[in-house]
């Protein structure tokens, strides 16, 4: 999950992604990633992420950490 935040969803061309979610059109950022988080498929329908976070203060510090990866990457 090392630079997730701040890049495009299904961003890597080595990574086998659904066809749902290259088709989002999504930039990994605090809403995009709260709005997966909560409900993948509700964001991108077809998707194969199957993992939600119910709990609104767990979504938050999943992502503040994720930002704190995105830091340490080189863009």
């Amino acid at each position: 999950m090392r630079g997730v935040y701040g890049r495009m969803a299904a961003g890597i061309a080595e990574f086998e992604y659904s066809d749902a979610l290259k088709k989002a059109g999504v930039r990994w950022d605090q809403a995009s990633l709260d709005r997966w988080l909560t409900d993948p498929e509700a964001m991108a329908p077809g998707t194969d992420m199957a993992f939600r976070v119910p709990h609104a203060e767990e979504r938050k510090a999943l992502i503040d950490y994720l930002k704190t990866l995105a830091k340490s990457v080189p863009r």
